[in-house]
Order: structure tokens, then sequence, then C-alpha cells
């Protein structure tokens, strides 16, 4: 691996209490920063996930109550903290800190602010906002649907938006077997079509559309298994429609799972039905990785990865029936599901690497130093 010609201080601040893909791409991308020698700090809410991990992985950690733009008190302390530690860039990643961070930066020349964007929900095109992504050096994306959004609504600038998807661990998500004794414990027959999905538990990820999938193949006679990995406020919605629908002998709720590759590894294909909201979603670039099928929708950045019979199937969202109709196609043809793992892997290996997505985000770094 390449070292850089100059080494920076980064400090990423999050104003998030929770613990999903957007905070997790955090951890990774500074772990994966910090092994090509850059020094790496991280600020956030006390009482977030962030900070207790990233403490753990051996980053200097800074609390710090984020309160939106009015928060003089947090823009104080921020700023404080940037010119004591002699920060180069200064990364934010919500709303809230990043409207600190234009506030704890006002005057001054270093360090450099920048923006990621991680989610592609729908952005107001208000002065305000589009002051938010304006001032940034450059802003990141996860997908490329997030940079056009970003340029239509809010007028970015093309040459300053850069879109890195998350990085996979190649050697974590390897391909592998499933792990028999794990199926096994779960009680499912090996005869029994095994699908799953791993995310947070949220709305528009699509659970209740996959649990209506399952019912219809069910109805059709083939012998299928849904295996729900993840924890989330719409389990209270979730195990209600499972037991409306009959299916508490077919669907597997194992919550929360801190290693997702042995999950992962056990299912035949990986859905994503989410409807809203979505970059390119880590769960795909990991099941790709470990060389599994993934059926998608049409939604954000999942089509950037998913090529419809190369590296999995898409379907349009919030569709149960075109769902199943497709997970019967992938059961019915387990050499197209070899061979779409196989490419998946390939694209991972050659694009979506933990050091790819390093050296990325270190080459916008590079671009916008000294301007």
């Amino acid at each position: 691996m390449s070292r850089p010609s100059r080494t920076y201080t980064i400090l990423h601040t999050e104003s998030s209490l929770g613990w999903g893909g957007q905070e997790r791409r955090i951890l990774a991308e500074a772990l994966a920063m910090r092994a090509r020698g850059h020094r790496l700090l991280l600020a956030g809410d006390p009482r977030g996930e962030l900070l207790t991990r990233g403490e753990k992985a051996g980053f200097p950690v800074f609390p710090l109550n984020f309160g939106g733009w009015r928060n003089l008190g947090a823009g104080l302390a921020l700023r404080d903290l940037v010119r004591r530690e002699r920060v180069d860039f200064l990364n934010t990643h919500s709303s809230l800190d990043s409207w600190v961070g234009m506030l704890a930066l006002a005057g001054l020349p270093n360090p450099l602010l920048i923006r990621t964007r991680h989610l592609s929900t729908p952005v107001k095109s208000s002065w305000p906002t589009r002051r938010l992504y304006q001032a940034p050096k450059a802003t990141i994306t996860t997908s490329e649907g997030i940079k056009a959004l970003l340029q239509e609504r809010v007028g970015v600038d093309p040459e300053r938006v850069f879109c890195i998807p998350t990085g996979v661990s190649l050697t974590e998500f390897a391909p592998r077997e499933g792990d028999a004794a794990l199926r096994d414990r779960l009680q499912i027959p090996a005869d029994s079509f095994l699908w799953g999905m791993v995310s947070v538990l949220r709305s528009w990820k699509g659970h209740l559309y996959a649990l209506e999938a399952l019912r219809e193949l069910l109805d059709s006679g083939i012998p299928t298994h849904l295996l729900v990995v993840g924890e989330g406020p719409y389990r209270s919605l979730i195990e209600p429609r499972i037991k409306e629908l009959g299916l508490e002998a077919q669907v597997r709720l194992v919550g929360y799972q801190e290693e997702v590759a042995p999950w992962l590894a056990l299912m035949e294909v990986v859905v994503m039905a989410s409807y809203a909201h979505e970059g390119v979603p880590q769960a795909v670039l990991q099941a790709l990785a470990l060389g599994k099928p993934v059926l998608g929708t049409t939604v954000g950045g999942i089509p950037e990865v998913i090529s419809p019979g190369e590296t999995g199937l898409l379907v349009p969202p919030k569709d149960p029936r075109a769902l199943a109709a497709a997970l019967r196609q992938l059961r019915e043809q387990p050499h197209l599901r070899g061979e779409m793992g196989r490419r998946g892997r390939e694209l991972v290996v050659q694009k979506y690497s933990l050091e790819q997505m390093a050296a990325a985000v270190e080459a916008v770094y590079d671009g916008v130093w000294g301007q």
C-alpha cells in the first residue's frame, strides 16, 4: 500500500446517536485513513455509539453536544478544539454538526471544511441549505445519485462533489460456506431456500414488503425461510405483521449482530428491499464481497452496483409480487446465483475495497489542500 506524501490531522464530527451505516462508515474510514499515516480525531455527542467505539479503536475522542446553527457554545468549543489540535480538515456528517462546523470555522483559514452526505433523502433548496453545501471545500457522497441530487437541489459545483462509496474488507467478507451449525441452531431445514436482509429495522428498508413476498412464495408451495439481521424502531411493526401473515415458523429475527459476515454467508440470496433514502448500502457491497447475489430495488445507489443478470436482480420498490417472482427465479437457477456471486466479488475487489475508499478520500483532501 502506497503512503501519502503528506499526512493530515482530520477531525470527524457526528451529531447522530445511533449506530447504522453512516456511523459505521465514519469509523471504517477513520481506521483506513489512520492506516495510511494520517492522524484521526472524532468529536460527537457523548451519548452516541460512535464515540464509544472510536475510543475503543484507539482514537482521540472529544464529547461535544451539537445543537444546530444557533448553538454558539458548541461552535466555540469546536473552534477551540480545531485550533488546539491543529486540525487540517474538519469533516462533518449530519446537519447539526455541519451547522456547528460552519459556525466554528467562520473567519479561520484552517482547517478546511469537508461535508459527507450519506443518505439520498430529499434536501431543501432554501438559502440556508444551499449555504450548508456550498460552504465546504468539497462534499463527499456515497453514491452518484446523491451527487446528482445535491447538484440539482442546492446547486453544488459538480467539480466539488465526489462520490466515494463505503469500502469493504476483502478479508472479513471473503467468500465462505455458510456455517451448518448456525443454520441448525436456527432450525432451518437443509432443503429450505434461505434468503435474508441485513439492516437497521427502519420503515424505508422494506421489511414489510419482504414479508409479503415470503407469504407469496410459501403459498406457491416453495419451502423457504427469511433471515432478518438487525435491530431498530420498526421491530414493533414487523413482529405483529409476521403474526398476521402466519409466518412465525418461517422468519428468523436474530437482532443486532456485531459480525454480519457469518449471517450473510448463510443466505442464498441477500435482499435489499428499500424504498427510500439509500446511497450504496454497505450490506449490498458486503454481500457481493462474500460472493452472494443481491436482489435489490431500483432505489438510490443500489442500481449503481447491482447490474441485472450480472451481480443480481432489481425490482421496483414496494412491489412484493415482483420481489417474490425474482426470488423464485433465483431459487430455480442456482448456477445463475453462483455466476452473479462470482461477478459481484470481482466488482468489489476492483472498485470497492477499504483501501480504495481511503485512497479516494485522501485524493479529495489532496485536491483541495492549498487551494
